[in-house]
């Protein structure tokens, strides 16, 4: 029988520049017991596509398995590329790491092509993007174990299934509706991104999985729904990552790989206060930086000081603002009016703390007077554009299976208004753009 050999890769598409961590965190949790490799995979594809007039139409093929005759030869290159760039390791398991459930077409075509090129070969697949919370009787794993597309798929966290799985033998599908959270999370592992080509990516911002699952319960979040325990590392385990990852690799750029960075408030503010001493009086080049989603919280809960730590760790936040609307924020699940934001806001400026701004345009239940404010609410903002607002990422809402909102919403009715959905969205880029935000939409 022959040696254990994985080759993890994640799948497309992730519109995403910078490493993704899943293969090196499994390749972290497994080198000990077997030989793996990590491939981020996902970069080779989005490089060839990211400024190709056609990528609208890829999107389609990613997103709804529609294949349009003018980049047909494409997509087959594609598909034949990842088989390749896969088999040259000659592996006896393919693990593939689907980010979310836009890498669901483009798995279940290169299973097909694996399993008619090597059926010799086990695949199986995990992460976020197996949703098995869909209402539909079959999931999508299921199904393309059934198919035979695949040997077999994990749910959950997997540092102790794919211990069982590969070095254990214990070959059982877990088909759950809720993923099994690891109780030994606070010591996990620093991923290894060794296989990784860092020329490949436009930012070399090494990611770690510092939490796992919110504090908060958004409605439209399947966050909760697969994680319903929030967890975290540490203060001093994050740092010793950090320091790890600088001394074998020379990089000190990171992002935190986790719903959120100040899910522990206590946590958090030792950490940022670690990365600022650490960064005192040292050349620009050898100071940690880091990117990280962060709660904005009621005015007074996060203090100056700790915005004073923010910028001497050169931290830059990802602040999910969602809706405009106070009274629609705070019901969907974040707990902060606009007179927190505004706070937040300045502090940010005078510490000269460089934020994204992460919006929902015209959540479900935005009335159109909101929807007016909320164009008033860019021209009454401006002087934020291009200072410390260094992008407002703008989609629109969509219905995860398994969340609050999808449960309550009438699909139909959803469907029906989408139209005005995207035309709000779209006038609200407008009026963003037009007050100087640098505004990238994702609907």
């Amino acid at each position: 029988m022959p040696k254990t050999k994985i080759v993890v890769t994640t799948v497309p598409f992730i519109d995403w520049n910078t490493p993704i961590v899943a293969p090196a965190y499994i390749k972290g949790i497994l080198k000990k017991d077997v030989e793996c490799v990590a491939l981020d995979l996902n970069i080779e594809i989005y490089n060839k596509i990211k400024h190709d007039p056609d990528f609208r139409l890829y999107k389609e093929f990613f997103y709804h398995q529609i294949i349009h005759p003018k980049i047909y030869k494409q997509i087959t290159s594609m598909l034949y590329h990842y088989m390749k760039r896969i088999l040259e390791y000659n592996p006896t398991h393919i693990g593939l790491s689907l980010f979310s459930t836009d890498s669901q077409v483009f798995t279940a075509w290169l299973c097909t092509l694996l399993k008619k090129e090597r059926p010799d070969i086990k695949i199986v697949i995990g992460g976020p993007g197996l949703t098995t919370l869909e209402s539909r009787k079959v999931s999508f794993p299921l199904s393309l174990k059934q198919k035979k597309l695949i040997d077999n798929f994990i749910v959950g966290d997997a540092s102790q299934s794919l211990i069982e799985y590969f070095v254990d033998n214990k070959k059982q599908t877990e088909d759950r509706k809720t993923a099994q959270q690891d109780p030994d999370f606070h010591n996990a592992v620093t991923p290894d991104f060794d296989d990784y080509n860092f020329l490949m990516y436009e930012y070399v911002r090494l990611p770690i999985v510092d939490s796992r699952g919110c504090v908060q319960k958004c409605e439209f979040c399947d966050v909760i729904e697969f994680w319903n325990k929030f967890q975290y590392l540490s203060a001093e385990v994050v740092f010793s990552q950090m320091q790890e990852l600088i001394k074998k690799y020379n990089i000190y750029w990171f992002d935190f790989a986790s719903s959120i960075s100040n899910g522990n408030l206590v946590q958090f503010r030792k950490l940022i206060k670690i990365i600022a001493d650490f960064n005192h009086e040292k050349p620009a080049n050898k100071q940690i930086h880091w990117n990280g989603n962060f709660i904005i919280r009621p005015k007074g809960r996060h203090t100056d000081d700790l915005y004073k730590d923010i910028k001497q760790s050169n931290g830059h936040l990802l602040c999910g603002v969602e809706s405009l609307s106070s009274k629609v924020r705070i019901a969907l699940g974040k707990n902060f009016n606009n007179d927190d934001l505004d706070y937040h806001l300045e502090q940010c400026k005078k510490h000269k703390i460089k934020i994204d701004l992460l919006i929902i345009a015209s959540y479900l239940s935005e009335t159109d007077e909101d929807y007016k404010n909320a164009l008033k609410w860019f021209d009454a903002h401006s002087e934020y554009a291009n200072s410390i607002v260094e992008r407002v990422q703008m989609t629109i809402p969509g219905l995860l299976a398994g969340t609050k909102l999808t449960a309550k919403t009438d699909k139909k009715d959803f469907d029906a208004k989408e139209s005005k959905r995207v035309e709000h969205a779209n006038q609200l880029t407008k009026k963003a753009t037009e007050c100087g935000f640098q505004v990238e939409t994702f609907f």
